[in-house]
């Protein structure tokens, strides 16, 4: 083996190496950032969603508020496709007005409590 190549026989040095500080990203723009931080929050709802029985319902709430602003202001943008499980910002839109309607109902109306 000599300074050229690597132990696996392929080159070394900076050309040869692999890892995140290779990968290029090329800037976005900002529909595209809107609709990264959206889907963030998307995620985040999603996982409050799952784990509601131990999690505070006003986590829900306010992640799907914030969820349905930044969908909008991706839309206002023009994004038309998303990450998130539905694709639309429209849908995903409704679907967490939804579900933030039914929380903030539960909370305010039922005081957060089943009811029997």
């Amino acid at each position: 083996m000599n300074a050229t190549t690597s132990a696996l026989g392929g080159p070394a040095g900076p050309a040869g190496q692999v890892g995140p500080h290779t990968y290029i990203r090329p800037p976005l723009s900002p529909p595209e950032k809107y609709e990264r931080l959206a889907f963030t929050f998307c995620r985040m709802g999603t996982v409050g969603l799952i784990a509601w029985a131990v999690t505070p319902a006003v986590f829900v709430l306010v992640v799907a508020l914030v969820a349905i602003a930044l969908y909008a202001k991706s839309i206002t943008l023009g994004v038309s496709w998303s990450k998130c499980f539905l694709r639309r910002p429209t849908l995903i839109i409704g679907a967490w007005a939804a579900i933030a309607a039914a929380d903030a109902y539960w909370l305010v109306v039922l005081g957060g409590r089943l009811p029997v």
